[in-house]
């Protein structure tokens, strides 16, 4: 890895030229750093603003799933029935599907032999169980917090193999250039300790994680920011920025209520914002205690918000009761696992059937939710414990939270993006569409940090890397213009309010692209976030400290410029709704709500966004590519492998 001092202009910059950038340190992005290594690729950099800050370093549920090919030998399981399963989430290419599905073992067992505890019985088999929009048993679990140990032992592996760490350096602009008729990634601008640093890469992975900060009610970590928005500006296009994950979720502790969580049955209260009035308010939107119940149970299993699941008192009309109740009414929702749901004495054996049956089988027989939590699992009660809330003792604030983006960039079989050389991997690579297996977003950024490191693998070493003398040129161009820009950024008159603008950025979203929506809050949200692009535009900051919030902030005003844009393009073809969003008047009453029929007429369609070289924003439908039937004979499949033709799109 070469460091130097570079000339540019009339600036002196310190710069840094690798073979690989990998941007980010998360599960995905450590997997990435770490089969580059294996492929002996020279000078891989990881660059993150802080080893340990991302959503797989932080995240988890009651037992945090990983979606893979079930390979246990009771298991009628295929690549293909597991690519169709992927595919029919709707709005997803038939390929990735077929990619994922693939690599997913691979993926898999690479986690097992680095030491992620996933369990095995007696005889080798690693189970498994049955998770949301998964018909084939393919969940399995290391726990709680299966991303953490992942991102612990990547950590560990990319030490072992002593990949060079730029650590609290911020990734503040792509690099590119133009090399026949297609833009090329060239390096990033960041900010580290010692002030402006140029990194030059012949590739960049971009494993930044998705828009944490772009939501006001959201389950990331505070830490995770999210990068979109400079990849946006730079060109890269992207897509299914529509579809989102939401579910119920803890907000004093991050965490997502899904599985045993509701499992257990606590109970839900809502209270004024001073904590009085304390009102069981579930009971108002079911018949029956029973039907809540069975609602509140699936809701572990469906943890998503789905409008599909709102027919017939089904579990995702709970999200829309707590939405309802904190976003409609102004009040406050807590879960208490002290006390049953209903007012009536709870009877165990009044439980309905499919309730019933699993606590028994799960040994959760006692009295309390809490107690039920224990036996059925103790590390999720454990969990809380260790982050200061005893669920023994006090109630938990809920509400119904981002949690995932389903879209993000657009990338190829090969993860790799619009722009050459640029790979983006995990979450903010926008893979899947309306629906997906729980857990199959851990698998995709897995599968997606091998298939980028193949891909870059056979370039190096088939030299099909260009750095002539007017790319190098052009480049220095480039870099003199963002200088020009961000030097100027303390001198301006006018001063960004940041801390306000981000909570502003935020509420919109959360009040506009949440789980009900509506043309009229979409168009007046992105009149306003133009109206703060404006003005960033011609603003600045009192002192230099200031400068990388105030980029965060134009970032995320960029990414919800192309999630609104996106949403109103959807709202012009879609009816009623779809996925994880209603369309509707958010002032009916809920009962008017749920007689919405998910729309189905745009499910093999996928909208695309990108800004063209003027900033001009564009939006399109295009359909999806179905899943390939490819020609598995041997001899031609092992031809094409040693000549590379597999590479070529």
């Amino acid at each position: 890895m070469k460091r130097e001092k570079t000339r540019i202009g009339q600036h002196s910059i310190r710069s840094i030229s690798t073979t690989v950038a990998v941007v980010g340190s998360g599960a995905a992005a450590l997997n990435a750093a770490v089969q580059l290594s294996r492929f002996n690729i020279p000078d891989i950099a990881i660059v993150t603003e802080k080893t340990g800050a991302g959503t797989s370093a932080n995240a988890g549920s009651d037992k945090q799933t990983y979606y893979r090919l079930n390979p246990t030998s009771k298991s009628s399981d295929s690549i293909l029935e597991m690519a169709q399963d992927l595919f029919s989430g709707c709005c997803m290419h038939g390929d990735i599907a077929l990619v994922e599905a693939a690599l997913s073992q691979r993926a898999f067992f690479n986690l097992v032999e680095i030491g992620v505890p996933f369990p095995q019985n007696k005889f080798g088999e690693y189970i498994g169980f049955q998770t949301d929009h998964d018909t084939k048993g393919r969940g399995t679990s290391a726990g709680p917090k299966t991303s953490i140990l992942m991102f612990e032992k990547l950590l560990q592996e990319t030490q072992n193999r002593n990949v060079t760490f730029l650590d609290q350096c911020s990734v503040i602009d792509l690099l590119t250039i133009e090399q026949e008729n297609q833009s090329q990634i060239a390096g990033l601008l960041a900010i580290d300790k010692s002030g402006l640093l140029v990194i030059k890469a012949d590739f960049v992975v971009y494993g930044t994680g998705g828009p944490g900060a772009l939501y006001y009610d959201s389950v990331y970590p505070k830490s995770q920011l999210g990068s979109l928005g400079i990849a946006l500006r730079a060109g890269v296009k992207a897509q299914n920025l529509t579809e989102s994950q939401f579910g119920i979720a803890s907000t004093q502790f991050r965490w997502n209520l899904s599985g045993s969580y509701q499992q257990v049955l606590p109970c839900y209260i809502s209270t004024e914002q001073d904590g009085s009035d304390p009102n069981e308010f579930l009971s108002d939107y079911f018949p029956t205690l029973n039907t809540l119940l069975e609602a509140q149970f699936l809701k572990g299993y469906q943890w998503p918000f789905d409008v599909a699941k709102l027919k017939n008192f089904g579990s995702s009309l709970i999200d829309l009761a707590v939405y309802h109740e904190t976003n409609e009414k102004g009040r406050k929702v807590y879960l208490d696992f002290r006390q049953n749901p209903g007012s009536e004495a709870f009877s165990f054996n009044a439980l309905p059937q499919l309730v019933k049956e699993y606590l028994l089988n799960s040994n959760a027989t006692s009295e309390t939710p809490v107690q039920r939590l224990k036996e059925m699992n103790y590390p999720a009660y454990e969990l809380y414990k260790e982050n200061g809330i005893d669920l023994e003792k006090q109630t938990l604030e809920i509400a119904v939270c981002h949690q995932h983006c389903n879209g993000g960039l657009a990338g190829s079989i090969w993860w790799e993006s619009s722009v050459r050389n640029f790979f983006p991997i995990g979450e903010c690579n926008g893979s899947h569409g309306l629906y997906r297996p729980g857990g199959s977003s851990l698998n995709s950024g897995q599968v997606g940090a091998v298939r980028a490191a193949e891909l870059i693998c056979f370039r190096t070493k088939n030299k099909e890397v260009r750095s002539e003398s007017s790319s190098i040129e052009q480049l220095d161009d480039i870099i003199e213009k963002k200088l020009k820009r961000l030097n100027s950024l303390t001198s301006r008159e006018i001063v960004v309010d940041l801390h306000g603008d981000r909570e502003q950025i935020q509420r919109r979203m959360s009040e506009s692209m949440g789980i009900v929506r509506s043309s009229d809050k979409i168009r007046d949200a992105l009149e306003k976030n133009l109206e703060m692009q404006e003005m960033y535009s011609r603003s600045g900051v009192s002192t230099i400290e200031n400068v990388i919030p105030l980029l965060k902030n134009e970032d995320l005003l960029i990414t919800e410029q192309a999630f609104l844009e996106s949403a109103l393009l959807l709202a012009q073809h879609l009816k009623g709704g779809r996925g994880s969003y209603l369309f509707g008047n958010v002032k009916k009453h809920i009962s008017e709500l749920t007689e919405n029929i998910p729309d189905h007429s745009l499910d093999s369609q996928i909208i695309e966004f990108r800004f063209n070289r003027s900033g001009k924003a564009f939006t399109e439908l295009v359909p999806v590519r179905p899943i390939p039937s490819p020609d598995n004979w041997f001899e031609k499949v092992w031809r094409d492998f040693r000549e590379g033709r597999i590479y070529q799109s």
